[in-house]
């Protein structure tokens, strides 16, 4: 069994950039630390690197920096352009080589994706059409919600557990990243990371199917390849505004629904209208602001919004369809409402 490894090297960096937990450690190294146990990961469960691509400008920071190293370790660099608002083409071309992988190297039988974007969501689709296995590596927190529930949590990866970091407890083992010549010996302990509940991330296997079943395939094969007890993995979809012990996290909930309010008074403001549509809202404005949240918990905002009588939604008569649409309407009266339009009028003033 053959892999194909495709990462998107910016996103990788921008996600490990300023983390606490990484006690300060050149977010550069631990990157290259990552990738390179990933390789002994992937070795470990009998489906090596046979191809692999890195994508970054890399003619500019932090690309001219790692483009000789990523290339000594088989992650073949892949120059992207970068448009004048700031936004490069690495997530196009990872896709079309994806798709070249797909239908021209038959050897390959599984895709590995170094990214959290949301925008790998129809190319994760279309590996699973083809039948092939797929697994997402990423940091959850900067992992698109609506990625890890398309893919799954038996395809989804920690990059931080690969180099022995538990996110939960916040400790970072000394020197972990920066020494990829360990990966191999490490890699039985970052294969297997502990169980949540009774779930456990799924090994590479040339025995385990794409369908039913998986799952639970996987989790009997790292069962049987160690004993110890692992660092908790955070690879499951997020259950939001909700505590360790999974009670109702109230202070999280109201931040978001303050934040959901004050993206709503933008939209007016954008579109000159009291009237919000709902839909394109949901899918624009909230999708981006909010991307570590799936579809649903998105829309939850919304309604919880609805029963608190901050917002009412209303159906409007759509002369282009036989359909309806909706719009959200504020209540200007409300509280909430009237906090919201002080806040982001005193930062508009500061700005």
């Amino acid at each position: 069994m053959h892999a194909a490894v495709f990462v998107d090297f910016e996103n990788l960096f921008s996600s490990l950039k300023n983390r606490e937990e990484l006690g300060g450690q050149r977010t550069r190294d631990l990157c290259l630390g990552i990738l390179e146990h990933l390789k002994a990961r992937l070795r470990s469960d009998n489906a090596p690197m046979v191809l692999g691509r890195s994508y970054a400008a890399f003619d500019t920071y932090p690309g001219m920096e790692v483009a000789h190293d990523l290339a000594l370790m088989g992650f073949d660099p892949q120059y992207v352009l970068v448009g004048h608002a700031g936004k490069n083409s690495a997530d196009v071309q990872l896709a079309c080589d994806v798709c070249r992988v797909l239908y021209r190297r038959p050897d390959i039988d599984a895709v590995v994706i170094v990214s959290g974007d949301r925008d790998f969501i129809p190319i994760a689709r279309q590996v699973l059409e083809e039948n092939r296995e797929l697994r997402v590596v990423a940091i959850p927190d900067s992992t698109s919600g609506d990625l890890r529930m398309r893919v799954g949590a038996e395809r989804f990866w920690n990059a931080l557990e690969l180099i022995g970091i538990d996110p939960a407890a916040g400790a970072t083992p000394a020197a972990a990243a920066s020494q990829p010549a360990a990966a191999e010996s490490a890699t039985e302990s970052a294969a297997a990371a502990a169980v949540v509940g009774d779930e456990r991330p799924a090994a590479l296997s040339p025995l385990a199917p794409t369908g039913n079943g998986h799952a639970a395939d996987a989790r009997a094969t790292l069962a049987g390849r160690s004993k110890r007890a692992r660092a908790a993995i955070v690879g499951h979809i997020p259950v939001t505004w909700r505590t360790a012990d999974g009670q109702p996290d109230e202070a999280a909930l109201d931040e978001r629904l303050q934040q959901c309010v004050e993206l709503l008074l933008r939209a007016q403001v954008r579109h000159g209208s009291q009237e919000v549509w709902l839909s394109p809202f949901l899918k624009g404005a909230m999708s981006q602001h909010f991307s570590g949240l799936v579809h649903p918990e998105r829309r939850a905002l919304v309604n919880e919004l609805r029963h608190r009588g901050v917002i009412r939604i209303e159906e409007r008569e759509n002369q282009y369809a036989d359909h309806p649409y909706s719009v959200v309407v504020l209540d200007t009266n409300h509280p909430m409402v009237a906090a919201a339009a002080e806040r982001l009028k005193r930062r508009d003033e500061v700005q």
